[in-house]
């Protein structure tokens, strides 16, 4: 049982990394469509580039363990 209350909060814990994560990569991609829009190029700057793909690969491993730890449950 105290294993499952670990995975249960390291889950929580992924979940809220995850949410964060995916909450500012909208932002970024909003941006980019909008400067689609308004001047037929993506507007991000090279830090949003930079930021957009450390969101990128903060949002698969997350997805990932929390998927690993989906399996280790069944």
């Amino acid at each position: 049982m105290e294993a499952r209350e670990s995975l249960l909060g390291e889950f929580s814990a992924l979940h809220a990394t995850y949410s964060k994560a995916n909450e500012r990569m909208l932002i970024l991609q909003a941006t980019a469509i909008e400067g689609l829009r308004k001047i037929g190029a993506g507007c991000l700057t090279e830090e949003a580039r930079a930021e957009f793909i450390s969101l990128e690969k903060e949002i698969g491993v997350a997805l990932s363990r929390m998927r690993a730890i989906c399996e280790a449950l069944h």
